[in-house]
């Protein structure tokens, strides 16, 4: 892979990366009265579980474009 097709495909995935980013900051979290209502202080839990199952899938795919950004990087 050539310099140029190594900086268009870094480009695509840090576009791909921000709009995780956009996506995940738009998931709902929980009020801060049911936030408040939680037992257990040092693991707050900020979003329903549906949500919960969703952000992480999208910083599953987010640490995965970072991995991927770097290996094209080196290579």
């Amino acid at each position: 892979m050539n310099e140029q097709e190594k900086a268009h495909k870094y480009e695509f995935l840090q576009r791909e990366y921000m709009r995780l980013e956009k996506k995940m900051s738009n998931v709902p979290q929980l009020s801060l009265d049911e936030q408040m209502k939680q037992v257990d202080a040092t693991h707050k839990i900020l979003y329903t579980p549906e949500n919960l199952v969703l952000v992480n899938e999208y910083k599953n795919r987010m640490a995965k474009i970072q991995y991927e950004a770097q290996i094209s990087q080196v290579m």
